[in-house]
């Protein structure tokens, strides 16, 4: 087989410099860690899953970091970071002031994790009941969260132009924001079953694997806290209790106290 040389010079490079950011990501996390100021800026939305999972590793590990969250109608905000309209982002500044930007969850959380003493989150284990029940819920979870998100008292929907921006791209999708308020009576029976269902699926004693956190768990549980903004659900005492202390472990708030 023939490969370019030019191709192969351009991997490397395009390699070498993802190593390099990375790295330079895990030393400001350490040089983060020995002192009291925050040397970490997270920029995010409040309601994106790929943020809070960030959110949870870096509270987990008592990581101090600086939250900026933008409008959903923001669109230069987040395209001044990366030339995407994609967050989470985060950057900081290393020992001779010079700015880095890191996009990616699942970089970002590798770099939190290696710079640790001790990682604590543990592998995806591919646990067919869960991703069964996390299918379950997909296919009837957006019905009750989308329109209430909206009305949540967070940056991300603050303007009405944020809440426009919101419902334009999903009802580009087919969903339909007005039909979805009408089935909540058909939706919420659905979701309790599922939330019913639960307990049987946590395996540790706060955590959905003997041993602490996991993949699992930061898949899951952004998925549970969008949730809490829905007021008509029944949460079971011990999926509640997840949901709250794994949160609360991270400092980062769910939205039961604005349910609607």
């Amino acid at each position: 087989m023939n490969i370019c040389r030019g191709c192969i010079a351009v991997a490397t490079a395009i390699l070498c410099a993802s190593e390099c950011v990375s790295l330079a990501m895990t030393k400001a996390v350490r040089r983060q860690s020995r002192r009291s100021a925050a040397a970490l800026k997270l920029h995010l939305y409040d309601h994106c899953p790929y943020c809070t999972r960030v959110e949870l590793v870096l509270g987990w590990h008592g990581r101090s970091y600086e939250r900026a969250v933008y409008g959903y109608a923001d669109v230069q905000g987040p395209m001044a970071l990366t030339g995407k309209k994609v967050l989470p982002v985060i950057t900081w500044r290393d020992e001779e002031n010079m700015e880095h930007t890191m996009g990616e969850s699942l970089d970002i959380i590798e770099a939190v994790e290696a710079a640790a003493d001790q990682r604590l989150v543990g592998r995806r284990t591919g646990r067919k009941d869960l991703k069964a029940w996390q299918s379950r819920l997909r296919r009837v979870m957006h019905g009750l969260t989308r329109p209430r998100l909206l009305q949540m008292p967070i940056a991300d929907f603050a303007t009405e132009e944020d809440r426009r921006y919101q419902m334009r791209k999903y009802m580009a999708k087919g969903f339909d924001y007005k039909q979805s308020l009408a089935s909540t009576n058909d939706l919420v029976p659905r979701v309790d079953s599922l939330l019913r269902d639960f307990p049987g699926l946590i395996r540790g004693e706060k955590t959905l694997n003997p041993g602490g956190w996991s993949w699992d768990d930061l898949y899951v549980l952004p998925s549970l806290r969008v949730l809490t903004c829905v007021k008509p659900i029944t949460w079971p005492a011990s999926v509640r209790a997840y949901v709250e202390d794994s949160h609360g472990a991270a400092g980062v708030k769910c939205y039961f106290d604005h349910a609607c």
